[in-house]
């Protein structure tokens, strides 16, 4: 394995750094089947749990098109008790974030799963708290998170460390349901 390793800002790293809104109505846009709304409980535990996803139409889609989540995305929690929780958006069809989730999707030669172990790390953590706009916990804000630093290897070795830490997490899941 290669040894170098270059610092790089997740602005410099990513095409989107931006989140959603909530939609029109509130709750009462919520619909029975339709396009998942990923919100800050949604991500965690270093995935998205759809266990209390809720829905929106199509029309309230088109809406919030700037907000739409593709698979490998990294979704970062940026408001309230949850802030600097995070995943990557494994999920085959869009879906949208409301406003108190961050969409980073990286560039190519960059690998998601690499970018949120990094944002979950110790590291991670004291950037973002760091980061947070105001007094408290506030939030982050795009510009803020753009900044944040991490140590990147070759594609090869960010797709090997990432997969690694994912077979331990399965391992952890399966021997949890045991």
């Amino acid at each position: 394995m290669d040894i170098t390793w270059e610092q790089r800002k997740l602005g410099d790293i990513a095409v989107k750094i931006g989140s959603g809104k909530t939609p029109s109505g509130g709750k009462s846009a919520y619909v029975e089947n339709g396009i998942p709304l990923i919100r800050s409980q949604n991500v965690n535990g270093d995935k998205v749990d759809f266990a209390d996803i809720v829905f929106i139409d199509e029309a309230t889609d088109e809406s919030m098109a700037n907000s739409r989540v593709y698979t490998n995305d990294v979704l970062l929690n940026i408001t309230g008790a949850s802030i600097g929780r995070s995943a990557v958006y494994k999920g085959l069809e869009s879906a949208n974030v409301n406003q108190h989730v961050c969409i980073i999707r990286p560039t190519e030669g960059y690998q998601p799963d690499f970018i949120q172990l990094n944002l979950s790390s110790d590291n991670g953590q004291k950037q973002i708290d760091a980061s947070q706009a105001g007094g408290g916990r506030e939030g982050l804000n795009f510009q803020e998170i753009g900044k944040m630093q991490f140590s990147f290897p070759s594609l090869n070795e960010q797709k090997y460390i990432g997969r690694y830490f994912n077979n331990f997490d399965n391992l952890i899941t399966l021997h949890q349901r045991l």
